[in-house]
Protein backbone atom coordinates (compact mmCIF):
# COMPACT_ATOMS: atom_id res chain seq x y z
CA UNK A 1 0.00 0.00 0.00
CA UNK A 2 1.49 3.67 -0.71
CA UNK A 3 2.28 5.60 2.12
CA UNK A 4 -0.24 8.65 1.13
CA UNK A 5 -3.05 5.87 1.17
CA UNK A 6 -2.01 4.13 3.99
CA UNK A 7 -1.77 7.29 6.20
CA UNK A 8 -5.04 8.48 4.63
CA UNK A 9 -6.60 5.20 6.68
CA UNK A 10 -4.61 5.94 9.80
CA UNK A 11 -5.84 9.84 9.72
CA UNK A 12 -9.76 8.21 9.24
CA UNK A 13 -9.08 5.97 12.37
CA UNK A 14 -8.14 9.25 14.34
CA UNK A 15 -10.65 10.98 13.14
CA UNK A 16 -13.60 8.32 14.47
CA UNK A 17 -11.49 8.42 17.50
CA UNK A 18 -12.28 12.05 18.11
CA UNK A 19 -15.66 11.48 17.45
CA UNK A 20 -16.29 8.64 20.23
CA UNK A 21 -16.80 5.90 17.11
CA UNK A 22 -13.96 3.92 17.93
CA UNK A 23 -15.61 0.40 20.22
CA UNK A 24 -13.11 0.50 23.41
CA UNK A 25 -12.12 -3.44 25.04
CA UNK A 26 -12.86 -3.72 28.72
CA UNK A 27 -9.43 -4.63 29.27
CA UNK A 28 -7.11 -3.58 32.28
CA UNK A 29 -4.86 -0.98 31.40
CA UNK A 30 -1.50 -0.47 32.39
CA UNK A 31 -1.49 3.19 31.79
CA UNK A 32 -2.88 5.47 33.79
CA UNK A 33 -5.11 8.67 32.50
CA UNK A 34 -5.47 11.90 33.78
CA UNK A 35 -7.74 11.20 36.27
CA UNK A 36 -7.94 10.60 40.76
CA UNK A 37 -7.98 7.30 41.92
CA UNK A 38 -11.55 6.76 42.38
CA UNK A 39 -13.68 4.52 40.52
CA UNK A 40 -16.10 7.22 40.28
CA UNK A 41 -13.59 9.22 38.56
CA UNK A 42 -12.14 6.77 36.54
CA UNK A 43 -16.25 6.21 35.17
CA UNK A 44 -16.46 9.86 34.76
CA UNK A 45 -13.24 10.35 32.95
CA UNK A 46 -13.96 7.45 30.65
CA UNK A 47 -17.55 8.87 29.94
CA UNK A 48 -15.55 12.53 28.78
CA UNK A 49 -12.55 11.32 27.07
CA UNK A 50 -12.98 7.24 26.06
CA UNK A 51 -9.62 4.98 26.23
CA UNK A 52 -6.78 6.74 25.11
CA UNK A 53 -5.86 5.91 21.61
CA UNK A 54 -2.30 6.35 21.71
CA UNK A 55 -1.91 2.91 23.53
CA UNK A 56 -2.61 -0.75 22.92
CA UNK A 57 -4.82 -1.95 26.29
CA UNK A 58 -2.74 -5.37 25.78
CA UNK A 59 0.32 -3.77 27.33
CA UNK A 60 -0.38 -0.31 28.41
CA UNK A 61 1.61 1.27 26.04
CA UNK A 62 1.55 2.28 21.93
CA UNK A 63 2.17 -0.52 19.90
CA UNK A 64 5.43 0.27 18.06
CA UNK A 65 7.34 1.69 21.45
CA UNK A 66 6.71 -2.45 22.60
CA UNK A 67 8.72 -3.59 19.27
CA UNK A 68 11.95 -4.95 20.43
CA UNK A 69 13.32 -5.75 16.49
CA UNK A 70 16.68 -4.45 16.33
CA UNK A 71 18.05 -1.80 13.89
CA UNK A 72 17.25 1.04 11.49
CA UNK A 73 14.29 -0.45 9.42
CA UNK A 74 13.42 -2.96 11.62
CA UNK A 75 12.35 -1.87 14.93
CA UNK A 76 13.15 0.38 18.01
CA UNK A 77 14.90 -1.79 19.95
CA UNK A 78 18.41 -0.63 21.22
CA UNK A 79 21.45 -2.37 19.53
CA UNK A 80 25.03 -2.46 19.83
CA UNK A 81 26.80 1.02 18.20
CA UNK A 82 28.55 -0.81 15.82
CA UNK A 83 25.79 -2.69 14.61
CA UNK A 84 25.44 -1.91 10.64
CA UNK A 85 21.61 -1.03 11.24
CA UNK A 86 22.44 2.01 13.80
CA UNK A 87 21.44 5.42 12.08
CA UNK A 88 22.71 8.70 13.03
CA UNK A 89 22.27 9.38 16.94
CA UNK A 90 21.51 12.62 19.10
CA UNK A 91 22.34 14.72 20.72
CA UNK A 92 25.58 15.69 18.70
CA UNK A 93 27.97 18.44 19.22
CA UNK A 94 25.77 21.16 17.59
CA UNK A 95 28.35 23.99 18.12
CA UNK A 96 28.99 25.87 14.55
CA UNK A 97 31.17 23.99 12.32
CA UNK A 98 31.29 20.69 14.10
CA UNK A 99 30.95 18.05 11.12
CA UNK A 100 29.32 14.16 11.69
CA UNK A 101 30.63 11.59 9.88
CA UNK A 102 27.22 9.53 9.33
CA UNK A 103 24.96 10.35 6.33
CA UNK A 104 21.26 9.71 6.67
CA UNK A 105 19.22 8.75 3.66
CA UNK A 106 16.93 11.61 4.91
CA UNK A 107 17.00 15.01 5.12
CA UNK A 108 15.94 17.34 8.32
CA UNK A 109 12.55 18.65 8.36
CA UNK A 110 12.85 22.57 7.85
CA UNK A 111 9.19 23.42 9.17
CA UNK A 112 7.73 21.31 11.82
CA UNK A 113 4.18 23.33 11.36
CA UNK A 114 4.08 22.77 7.26
CA UNK A 115 4.83 19.01 7.72
CA UNK A 116 1.78 18.95 9.67
CA UNK A 117 3.52 18.45 13.15
CA UNK A 118 2.66 18.97 16.21
CA UNK A 119 3.68 18.76 19.71
CA UNK A 120 2.93 15.85 21.85
CA UNK A 121 5.35 15.83 24.94
CA UNK A 122 7.45 17.85 26.64
CA UNK A 123 10.55 16.72 29.54
CA UNK A 124 13.66 17.61 30.21
CA UNK A 125 16.81 15.96 31.30
CA UNK A 126 19.25 16.87 33.80
CA UNK A 127 22.05 18.35 32.24
CA UNK A 128 22.80 19.10 28.64
CA UNK A 129 22.79 16.05 26.19
CA UNK A 130 24.01 18.38 23.04
CA UNK A 131 27.37 20.00 23.88
CA UNK A 132 27.64 23.57 22.39
CA UNK A 133 30.93 25.01 22.97
CA UNK A 134 31.43 27.95 25.28
CA UNK A 135 27.47 27.54 26.05
CA UNK A 136 26.77 24.39 27.82
CA UNK A 137 29.89 21.99 27.46
CA UNK A 138 32.73 19.53 29.44
CA UNK A 139 34.39 22.48 30.82
CA UNK A 140 31.22 24.23 32.87
CA UNK A 141 31.54 22.03 35.72
CA UNK A 142 30.86 23.72 39.14
CA UNK A 143 30.30 22.74 42.72
CA UNK A 144 26.90 23.26 43.88
CA UNK A 145 25.59 21.50 47.32
CA UNK A 146 22.59 19.50 45.70
CA UNK A 147 25.63 17.34 43.96
CA UNK A 148 25.95 15.96 48.32
CA UNK A 149 22.95 13.79 46.45
CA UNK A 150 25.38 12.21 43.92
CA UNK A 151 26.20 8.91 44.08
CA UNK A 152 29.43 6.96 42.35
CA UNK A 153 30.17 9.64 40.04
CA UNK A 154 29.73 13.49 40.07
CA UNK A 155 27.79 13.02 37.44
CA UNK A 156 25.01 10.92 38.89
CA UNK A 157 22.55 11.65 40.63
CA UNK A 158 20.70 10.07 43.21
CA UNK A 159 17.69 8.36 42.16
CA UNK A 160 15.41 4.71 43.31
CA UNK A 161 17.28 3.15 40.20
CA UNK A 162 20.80 3.93 41.38
CA UNK A 163 21.13 6.94 39.22
CA UNK A 164 20.81 9.20 36.46
CA UNK A 165 23.39 10.48 33.98
CA UNK A 166 23.52 14.19 34.49
CA UNK A 167 24.63 15.80 31.21
CA UNK A 168 26.76 19.43 30.21
CA UNK A 169 26.18 22.64 32.85
CA UNK A 170 26.35 26.02 31.38
CA UNK A 171 28.36 28.89 31.48
CA UNK A 172 25.81 31.08 32.20
CA UNK A 173 24.85 28.80 35.27
CA UNK A 174 28.51 28.42 36.44
CA UNK A 175 29.02 32.27 36.11
CA UNK A 176 25.88 32.61 38.64
CA UNK A 177 27.22 30.71 40.72
CA UNK A 178 31.14 31.41 41.07
CA UNK A 179 29.94 35.27 41.46
CA UNK A 180 27.44 34.22 44.47
CA UNK A 181 24.65 35.98 42.21
CA UNK A 182 22.01 36.42 44.51
CA UNK A 183 19.37 34.50 41.88
CA UNK A 184 20.58 31.40 42.48
CA UNK A 185 22.42 31.81 45.70
CA UNK A 186 22.11 33.61 49.36
CA UNK A 187 24.77 35.61 51.24
CA UNK A 188 25.43 32.07 53.24
CA UNK A 189 26.54 30.57 50.42
CA UNK A 190 23.63 27.92 50.09
CA UNK A 191 21.24 27.53 47.04
CA UNK A 192 18.03 30.25 46.89
CA UNK A 193 15.80 27.43 46.42
CA UNK A 194 12.33 27.92 45.19
CA UNK A 195 9.79 26.53 46.98
CA UNK A 196 8.40 23.70 43.90
CA UNK A 197 4.68 23.20 44.09
CA UNK A 198 4.48 21.16 41.22
CA UNK A 199 7.98 20.29 39.29
CA UNK A 200 9.80 17.44 40.99
CA UNK A 201 13.00 17.23 41.77
CA UNK A 202 14.55 20.49 40.40
CA UNK A 203 17.45 22.82 41.48
CA UNK A 204 17.67 26.41 41.19
CA UNK A 205 21.28 26.85 39.46
CA UNK A 206 21.55 24.13 37.46
CA UNK A 207 21.19 23.19 34.09
CA UNK A 208 17.93 21.30 32.35
CA UNK A 209 17.67 20.52 28.32
CA UNK A 210 13.93 20.87 27.26
CA UNK A 211 12.69 18.49 24.73
CA UNK A 212 9.69 19.17 23.13
CA UNK A 213 9.10 16.30 20.49
CA UNK A 214 6.84 16.83 17.52
CA UNK A 215 4.92 14.06 15.05
CA UNK A 216 3.01 14.18 12.37
CA UNK A 217 1.83 10.85 13.62
CA UNK A 218 0.04 12.65 17.40
CA UNK A 219 -3.59 13.04 18.25
CA UNK A 220 -3.15 16.11 16.88
CA UNK A 221 -6.00 18.91 18.09
CA UNK A 222 -7.49 16.26 20.64
CA UNK A 223 -7.44 15.57 23.95
CA UNK A 224 -4.90 13.69 23.57
CA UNK A 225 -2.14 15.50 21.98
CA UNK A 226 0.26 15.27 25.16
CA UNK A 227 1.27 11.69 26.01
CA UNK A 228 3.33 10.18 28.51
CA UNK A 229 5.49 8.44 27.43
CA UNK A 230 6.56 10.71 24.68
CA UNK A 231 6.74 8.05 22.08
CA UNK A 232 2.87 7.12 22.37
CA UNK A 233 2.41 10.53 21.22
CA UNK A 234 4.91 10.50 18.63
CA UNK A 235 3.28 7.00 16.88
CA UNK A 236 0.09 7.84 18.22
CA UNK A 237 -1.55 7.48 14.78
CA UNK A 238 0.42 4.38 14.10
CA UNK A 239 -0.78 2.44 17.13
CA UNK A 240 -4.26 3.72 15.94
CA UNK A 241 -4.03 2.15 12.53
CA UNK A 242 -2.41 -0.96 13.20
CA UNK A 243 0.90 0.11 11.64
CA UNK A 244 4.18 -2.31 12.09
CA UNK A 245 7.12 -0.59 12.64
CA UNK A 246 8.43 -1.73 9.00
CA UNK A 247 5.07 0.19 7.62
CA UNK A 248 5.66 3.67 10.02
CA UNK A 249 9.37 3.70 9.16
CA UNK A 250 8.87 3.39 5.44
CA UNK A 251 6.70 6.26 6.08
CA UNK A 252 9.47 8.35 7.26
CA UNK A 253 12.09 7.45 5.16
CA UNK A 254 9.94 7.20 1.79
CA UNK A 255 10.97 10.06 -1.03
CA UNK A 256 9.25 12.31 -0.23
CA UNK A 257 8.26 10.76 3.40
CA UNK A 258 4.83 11.00 3.81
CA UNK A 259 5.15 10.75 8.05
CA UNK A 260 7.53 13.15 10.08
CA UNK A 261 9.18 13.06 13.39
CA UNK A 262 11.44 16.04 15.06
CA UNK A 263 11.87 17.73 18.59
CA UNK A 264 12.92 21.43 19.21
CA UNK A 265 15.40 21.57 21.95
CA UNK A 266 16.28 23.86 24.17
CA UNK A 267 19.10 24.75 27.41
CA UNK A 268 17.43 26.32 30.47
CA UNK A 269 19.62 27.65 33.87
CA UNK A 270 16.87 27.61 36.31
CA UNK A 271 16.98 31.19 38.65
CA UNK A 272 15.35 32.77 41.47
CA UNK A 273 15.14 36.26 41.10
CA UNK A 274 16.70 36.66 38.12
CA UNK A 275 16.65 39.19 35.71
CA UNK A 276 13.01 40.01 34.06
CA UNK A 277 14.13 38.19 30.58
CA UNK A 278 14.17 34.70 32.76
CA UNK A 279 10.17 34.55 33.60
CA UNK A 280 9.53 34.46 29.79
CA UNK A 281 6.25 36.46 29.89
CA UNK A 282 5.18 35.78 26.28
CA UNK A 283 6.38 31.88 26.08
CA UNK A 284 3.84 29.47 25.45
CA UNK A 285 5.50 26.96 27.17
CA UNK A 286 4.05 23.60 25.96
CA UNK A 287 3.82 24.53 22.36
CA UNK A 288 7.62 24.46 22.00
CA UNK A 289 11.00 26.38 22.49
CA UNK A 290 11.24 29.74 23.47
CA UNK A 291 11.56 31.48 19.81
CA UNK A 292 12.01 35.25 21.55
CA UNK A 293 15.13 34.30 23.20
CA UNK A 294 16.48 32.39 20.12
CA UNK A 295 15.59 35.43 18.10
CA UNK A 296 17.33 37.87 20.68
CA UNK A 297 20.23 35.62 21.03
CA UNK A 298 21.37 34.40 17.04
CA UNK A 299 22.85 37.13 16.10
CA UNK A 300 25.63 35.87 18.63
CA UNK A 301 29.20 34.24 17.93
CA UNK A 302 27.51 30.90 20.14
CA UNK A 303 23.68 31.20 18.83
CA UNK A 304 21.33 30.58 16.42
CA UNK A 305 19.70 26.94 16.14
CA UNK A 306 21.52 23.52 14.43
CA UNK A 307 19.34 21.24 13.09
CA UNK A 308 20.21 17.83 11.62
CA UNK A 309 19.25 13.93 11.38
CA UNK A 310 19.18 11.82 14.44
CA UNK A 311 17.02 9.57 17.06
CA UNK A 312 15.76 9.82 20.49
CA UNK A 313 17.93 9.65 23.34
CA UNK A 314 17.73 9.34 27.14
CA UNK A 315 20.62 7.79 29.84
CA UNK A 316 20.41 4.22 29.04
CA UNK A 317 21.86 5.11 25.35
CA UNK A 318 25.83 5.02 24.90
CA UNK A 319 28.66 5.70 22.23
CA UNK A 320 29.71 2.09 22.94
CA UNK A 321 26.92 -0.76 23.53
CA UNK A 322 23.96 0.93 23.03
CA UNK A 323 22.57 2.97 20.60
CA UNK A 324 18.30 4.15 19.86
CA UNK A 325 16.64 2.31 17.12
CA UNK A 326 15.36 5.10 15.82
CA UNK A 327 18.25 6.51 14.77
CA UNK A 328 17.90 8.50 10.76
CA UNK A 329 14.20 9.05 12.16
CA UNK A 330 14.08 12.14 14.28
CA UNK A 331 14.85 15.96 12.90
CA UNK A 332 16.13 17.97 15.94
CA UNK A 333 16.31 21.83 16.12
CA UNK A 334 18.59 22.40 18.50
CA UNK A 335 19.15 26.13 20.54
CA UNK A 336 22.88 26.24 20.65
CA UNK A 337 22.51 29.02 23.61
CA UNK A 338 21.86 28.47 27.11
CA UNK A 339 18.99 31.15 29.08
CA UNK A 340 18.20 31.54 31.77
CA UNK A 341 14.22 30.43 33.55
CA UNK A 342 12.89 31.61 36.32
CA UNK A 343 11.60 29.17 38.68
CA UNK A 344 8.54 30.19 39.28
CA UNK A 345 7.94 30.04 35.05
CA UNK A 346 9.34 26.39 35.05
CA UNK A 347 6.59 25.36 37.87
CA UNK A 348 3.65 26.73 35.67
CA UNK A 349 5.19 24.52 33.25
CA UNK A 350 4.74 21.78 35.43
CA UNK A 351 1.62 22.81 36.83
CA UNK A 352 0.08 22.98 33.01
CA UNK A 353 1.11 19.70 31.92
CA UNK A 354 -1.09 18.33 34.69
CA UNK A 355 -4.09 19.60 33.57
CA UNK A 356 -3.84 20.15 29.61
CA UNK A 357 -4.11 16.58 28.87
CA UNK A 358 -6.71 13.31 28.89
CA UNK A 359 -3.37 11.92 29.63
CA UNK A 360 -1.49 11.44 32.82
CA UNK A 361 1.76 14.23 32.54
CA UNK A 362 2.96 13.46 35.98
CA UNK A 363 5.81 10.97 35.15
CA UNK A 364 7.71 13.93 33.23
CA UNK A 365 7.40 17.16 35.78
CA UNK A 366 10.58 15.52 37.14
CA UNK A 367 13.89 15.49 35.30
CA UNK A 368 15.38 12.50 33.14
CA UNK A 369 18.84 11.13 32.89
CA UNK A 370 20.91 12.75 30.13
CA UNK A 371 22.51 10.68 27.22
CA UNK A 372 26.42 11.22 26.97
CA UNK A 373 27.18 13.82 24.19
CA UNK A 374 27.46 11.52 20.66
CA UNK A 375 30.64 11.07 19.00
CA UNK A 376 30.91 12.12 15.57
CA UNK A 377 31.37 9.00 14.26
CA UNK A 378 27.35 8.27 15.45
CA UNK A 379 25.86 11.91 13.92
CA UNK A 380 24.70 13.50 11.29
CA UNK A 381 26.77 16.93 10.31
CA UNK A 382 24.26 19.43 12.12
CA UNK A 383 23.53 22.96 9.88
CA UNK A 384 22.59 26.46 10.71
CA UNK A 385 18.58 26.64 10.37
CA UNK A 386 17.84 28.99 8.09
CA UNK A 387 14.85 30.56 9.75
CA UNK A 388 17.28 31.39 12.78
CA UNK A 389 20.50 32.15 10.90
CA UNK A 390 23.07 34.47 12.02
CA UNK A 391 23.03 38.20 10.16
CA UNK A 392 26.14 39.53 9.40
CA UNK A 393 26.94 42.81 9.73
CA UNK A 394 26.14 44.41 6.13
CA UNK A 395 23.71 41.94 5.11
CA UNK A 396 20.32 42.61 3.89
Amino acid sequence: MAGANLFGLVNLALTAAVLGLVVHNNRATRKTTNIAATSEDAYLHLLAFGENPCIDPATGEGTLRADTGEGFGVGLGDLDCEHSQVGAQAGTDVTRGAVGMMDPSVGPVQDYNAAGMCTVNVHWHIGAEHKSTGEYDEDQEFDHPDKDTYTGSHRRLASDDGGMRIGHMCKAGKDLWEASDASVRKSDGTVNEYAWQYCKDMHVGLTYEFHWPHSSLGACQTPWQYQYHFLDGVYCKATMGGLTYGEAAAALTSDPPTAFIGVEGQVFTIVNGGEAEALRPTWDVLSGWDRQAIADTKDDATGGVAYYQGSTTGDAANNDDVCRGTGNLVTWHQDRKCHTLEASTMDEMCRRMMVISADDMEPDVAPHGARETVTAALSDTPEDHPDYARKLRGAN
